[in-house]
């Protein structure tokens, strides 16, 4: 005869750490997504262990005990996910919270599916639970790993707010307490049919799993719409500034055509004070005559001549090698944001050096076979550290707007079937734009 009583209590303690263990892994994936070595998955395994041996002396507890210990099981998970994942208290909880929620759901669905075959065959088995078990878990967390994946950034920061995290804190403390109201009130109508508990702890804790997905959602669609919104901003401000350097460069053409006045008064002036005057002006006038690029392209002009005179100014060798025809086929903003960007980003690497030595910036442009080259080199002296998205981690404490330079560079060369790449070599960063040249 078979205990119905057994049947509708909580899985047994073993799975319950299993499905805990298995949810915290799942994040674990997601946001480490080249975590490797022997080492970190024996730390993993451990961890197992550790779920499983605290599971069983909960379950050894007095019902009393019950609320404490599951408090304790999300601290443990907590902990787990704080020695495993990059990112604040908030980010940890947040997913501390939705594995818990996950766990919950996939130990209840599997119970419910072993009680129903039980009540159907009229026996239970030991071992079909745990044939359940491992079927279950493995198919309900590999489909939560793919539908999670996609709604969780490239980057290893998932920059949680408050606000945020205390509507995912309360969205999982709502579903546990709906979900397991039976341990409370055990005798009431509402929850005294077999059936009725099983179905209320599954459907329940899927409502909240699902609900938490959504949050989620939407929090990556603002994400996006804001990223979306800052790289059009840096676009939109390297546009501008080539615009305004139009204005400029016209206006040093034409008081570098006045040299030939300089000159005249020069010869003509008698007063020595006034003849140095006149050679520094001059002399400043050459400097920036210097600073103009001719690639043969008319934008790209713009550009470097702007930069080039900006590092003039703060000591700054540049060196270009560039012809404007390769570029001919990019649009103008496209041009401003790939080459606007690079040159700010090495400016500002490299000005934080004192040695002159340092101070250089090279840019090289050219054609192989079918694909154009550009590539942007300055000095670095700290070790590059790329994130899973591919850019350089910052040391800023605003992480959530960070890289858009870089994000705009890349999206640039997307747009025309292209790549971007980064790397150091022998303390030199090196940035490099491939893009299929068109026939």
């Amino acid at each position: 005869m078979i205990d119905f009583a057994s049947l509708t209590d909580y899985p047994p303690r073993l799975f319950t750490a299993i499905a805990e263990w298995g949810a915290c892994m799942i994040y674990i994936m997601i946001l480490k997504k080249e975590w490797k070595g022997a080492k970190k998955w024996g730390i993993c395994l451990s961890m197992l262990l550790v779920f499983m041996l605290y599971q069983v002396m909960a379950g050894a507890l007095h019902l009393f005990f019950w609320i404490p210990g599951m408090c304790g099981a999300v601290l443990l998970m907590y902990f787990f996910l704080l020695k495993t994942i990059k990112g604040s208290w908030k980010d940890v909880g947040f997913c501390t919270i939705r594995a818990f929620v996950l766990a919950e759901f996939i130990a209840s669905i599997q119970w419910q599916i072993y009680v129903w075959i039980s009540l159907g065959s009229g026996k239970t088995s030991a071992l079909l639970s745990v044939f359940l078990m491992i079927v279950i878990y493995a198919l309900m967390g590999g489909i939560f790993f793919f539908i999670e994946r996609g709604h969780f950034p490239e980057s290893d920061q998932i920059n949680v707010t408050g606000k945020e995290f205390l509507g995912a804190a309360v969205i999982g403390l709502s579903a546990f307490c709906i979900s397991n109201l039976s341990f409370l009130m055990p005798d009431s109508v509402y929850f005294g049919a077999v059936s009725a508990m099983l179905y209320i702890r599954t459907l329940v804790d899927f409502g909240g799993l699902v609900t938490l997905v959504a949050q989620q959602e939407r929090r990556e669609e603002l994400r996006m719409r804001g990223e979306n919104q800052a790289m059009n901003i840096v676009l939109q401000r390297q546009y501008d500034q080539y615009r305004i350097s139009i204005d400029n460069i016209e206006l040093l053409r034409r008081e570098f055509h006045d040299l030939k006045h300089y000159m005249v008064a020069i010869r003509s002036e008698k007063d020595p004070e006034k003849r140095e005057q006149y050679l520094t002006e001059m002399e400043e006038a050459i400097h920036t005559q210097e600073a103009f690029i001719n690639t043969g392209n008319n934008v790209l002009d713009v550009v470097l001549t702007t930069k080039s005179n900006y590092c003039s100014q703060k000591n700054i060798t540049f060196n270009c090698m560039a012809d404007g025809k390769l570029v001919s086929f990019l649009h103008v903003k496209d041009i401003c944001s790939i080459f606007g960007n690079a040159l700010d980003n090495a400016i500002e690497c490299v000005s934080q050096f004192e040695d002159p030595e340092k101070r250089l910036i090279i840019l090289s442009m050219f054609q192989k076979n079918q694909f154009l080259m550009i590539q942007f080199e300055n000095y670095c002296d700290t070790p590059l550290k790329l994130g899973s998205n591919q850019l350089p981690s910052t040391t800023k404490e605003n992480t959530a707007y960070h890289g858009y330079g870089l994000k705009s560079i890349r999206q640039a060369a997307l747009k025309y079937n292209g790549t971007m790449n980064i790397h150091t070599e022998d303390h030199w960063f090196k940035l490099q734009v491939l893009i299929p040249v068109r026939e």
